[in-house]
């Protein structure tokens, strides 16, 4: 990552499609970056009302917030299945681009299987057209073909992400996907890390990505 006193805009942006997506995506890069002095801004598009009560699902987002000292949480307030890739969601995400002008946005890859990740990532990437970079993470739906290009060193942040993680009670109750992959955090995070020659890594495909020298 870069020594932040070489970055001119240290504000970040990351965007989510549903309430713990930003956690399982990237939530121990934004940590660190939160340590190096940078702004940290969260986008929820939905409160993940298909797979729990949406009031329940928001405040556990609001605990993970806390949890992970960003500066501010946003929800879009689109219908949970339902954030398709058009001018409602580019609208959403341009609209908190303009207010926190970031240096930095972080969206899901949309090599998913789910059609609300696969619209957020490609409308982070339309709204996000003229941010210089944009780093697109991994989660518990996306598919076998997404090859990281971009990986961040997160072992002394990894004990933040799994308590922020372990704040949505909710979904750990479910015997299914989202059960399976809080327990798979340690494991791909260390996956990650041997790929990349650290003890544990995020990883991200780039959507975008300009150096400034």
């Amino acid at each position: 990552m870069e020594k932040s006193e070489t970055v001119t805009n240290k504000t970040v942006l990351a965007v989510g499609a549903h309430p713990d997506d930003i956690e399982l995506g990237c939530a121990a890069s934004l940590v660190l970056f939160k340590q190096r002095g940078f702004k940290v801004h969260l986008l929820v598009m939905t409160k993940g009302e298909a797979s729990g009560n949406p009031a329940v699902r928001e405040e556990e987002c609001r605990k993970s917030s806390v949890i992970l000292k960003v500066d501010s949480l946003q929800f879009g307030n689109i219908k949970d299945t339902c954030v398709a890739f058009n001018r409602e969601t580019v609208n959403v995400i341009e609209r908190v681009i303009e207010q926190v002008n970031p240096g930095i946005i972080f969206g899901p890859t949309i090599k998913d299987t789910h059609q609300d990740h696969q619209g957020t990532g490609q409308a982070v990437l339309a709204a996000g057209r003229r941010s210089k970079k944009i780093l697109l993470y991994e989660g518990a739906s996306t598919l076998r073909d997404f090859i990281p290009q971009v990986f961040i060193d997160v072992e002394h942040s990894m004990p933040i992400k799994l308590k922020a993680t372990q704040v949505f009670s909710s979904q750990l109750d479910q015997s299914g996907t989202f059960a399976r992959a809080y327990k798979a955090i340690d494991g791909l995070a260390k996956f990650r890390g041997y790929q990349a020659g650290v003890i544990a890594a995020e990883a991200f495909e780039v959507g975008k990505f300009i150096f400034d020298l």
